[in-house]
């Protein structure tokens, strides 16, 4: 008996050894890789990006309406500041989930390859997802964030999140200024493997990160420094943007909703078109049509005019196209941002200096928008020109609103920051003001709810949409 057992023992052992050999081999799915190269995560990261900030339920409603950009006539909740909580929920976990946490993953398989040029981008990409969070929330998971076995990271305050994308532009810089490693251009939407390009993308953000917290941080030594070392945009062909296709699901999401969606209660303000006419501003009919009696009329924001969808001004042509960009970071605003940091004395040049950027910035937004020859003559204009700081501020902040069109959260967000030009809550708005911040996500009061309290807390008034951010000073 226990003979057989042994042979049967022996048995069960050579059949198992038999099965085993070239397992691995065998069994793996050629289709499949276990790795894949990191350049092949960096579209996705880009498209998904975008298309959450240009999406209308996010970057529309929540954007372009809080920044009286456009007005809706019909389904203006949003509008009057009652936001849906699931469209809020979207923003923080695409930005979370498929933008930071796959350019993490980027920069891992980069660092694996030996590529720093991936290494570098994957940095830019991350920093710019954690800005728009925080921009958008206030204090945000950051240092722990996407840190193995840790379910419910810790949220920073913003000093320290901006610390920290700062760093990250910084190293992003110094691995893009000597940086080797092959960005195939089919996988860069946004440059075509250029990574020189890239660099000046990561300064100019880092440009627009110190101004953002200009006034609640003393940052003039590092913005002098930025700006001293000539590694900006330089011109409009330095812009980021992705190129949309002229077909959905890869047109941009404006015309996605507007036009494939048959959206069309999204119409442009009563109060961009007044400012605009007594610019006598060559933009309006590039940012809306005339209404059914040939005239451009915008609806008052807040006010809900279901009955008379063609007696106000729809979005321009130029902004329902297909192919519209999707900006990430313009020269336009590159430039604005400079004027801004000299007329305020924290990088040197002057009022003369201040003006000469501001109207390059301008020049840049005209030219974006198809009419560049008319920008000459616009910025001649004495009431288009500045000749004192106090001027200069109102006048960049305003011409900043104009050519942020399109680019909803931003225009909000430089509007909360700047507070040009004066606007004032919509009608029959269910907050006293203009919303500053958007609603934490849902989710994070029962998965993580510790330190979602905690960070409440640090708010002035909770986990308000009107509480204030740290750097709105």
């Amino acid at each position: 008996m226990k003979k057989i057992s042994i042979l049967f023992i022996a048995l069960i052992a050579l059949l198992s050894a038999s099965c085993d050999k070239d397992f691995e081999t065998v069994n793996t799915d050629p289709n499949n890789s276990v790795s894949v190269p990191a350049h092949l995560l960096l579209g996705n990261i880009v498209r998904v990006n975008q298309n959450t900030i240009y999406g209308m339920q996010q970057g529309g409603d929540m954007g372009m309406v809080w920044a009286q950009h456009l007005s809706k006539v019909q389904y203006n909740d949003e509008e009057r500041y009652i936001p849906r909580r699931g469209a809020i929920d979207g923003v923080w976990n695409n930005l979370y989930a498929s933008v930071i946490a796959d350019a993490q993953s980027m920069y891992t398989l980069a660092e694996n390859e030996g590529n720093s040029n991936l290494k570098g981008i994957s940095l830019v990409l991350q920093a710019n997802g954690f800005q728009i969070l925080t921009d958008l929330y206030g204090p945000i998971p950051f240092t722990e964030f996407n840190k193995t076995g840790n379910l419910k990271p810790v949220y920073d305050k913003q000093e320290v999140v901006y610390d920290g994308i700062i760093d990250m532009l910084t190293r992003a810089d110094a691995l893009l200024a000597n940086g080797t490693g092959e960005v195939p251009a089919t996988s860069d939407l946004v440059y075509a493997g250029n990574t020189s390009k890239w660099r000046k993308f990561a300064n100019s953000l880092k440009l627009k990160a110190l101004m953002r917290i200009s006034k609640a941080k003393n940052v003039s030594t590092q913005l002098q420094a930025l700006v001293n070392a000539g590694q900006l945009m330089s011109s409009s062909d330095d812009s980021a943007k992705l190129l949309y296709l002229a077909a959905q699901p890869d047109a941009n999401p404006i015309y996605e909703t507007v036009i494939f969606g048959t959206r069309s209660e999204y119409k442009v303000s009563s109060v961009l078109v007044k400012k605009l006419q007594a610019l006598a501003d060559p933009r309006l009919p590039i940012f809306a049509q005339k209404n059914n009696t040939g005239l451009y009329v915008g609806n008052i924001p807040g006010q809900e005019n279901s009955g008379n969808y063609n007696g106000f001004s729809s979005l321009g042509t130029f902004y329902l196209n297909p192919t519209l960009p999707g900006v990430l970071l313009s020269y336009a605003q590159s430039e604005f941002l400079l004027a801004e940091a000299i007329n305020e004395g924290y990088v040197s040049g002057g009022i003369a200096a201040a003006l000469s950027h501001y109207k390059n910035g301008i020049t840049a937004n005209f030219k974006f928008n198809g009419i560049e020859g008319s920008a000459a003559a616009y910025v001649a204009q004495p009431n288009i020109e500045f000749t004192n700081q106090a001027d200069a501020r109102v006048k960049i902040g305003e011409q900043v609103w104009f050519a942020l069109f399109g680019q909803g959260f931003e225009a909000w967000t430089e509007w909360r920051r700047t507070g040009y030009p004066a606007l004032f809550p919509v009608v029959q708005a269910a907050e006293t003001t203009i919303p500053s911040r958007l609603y934490y996500n849902s989710q994070e009061i029962s998965l993580n709810r510790v330190n979602y309290e905690a960070a409440t807390t640090t708010l002035t008034s909770g986990d308000k949409l009107t509480s204030r951010l740290w750097w709105m000073k």
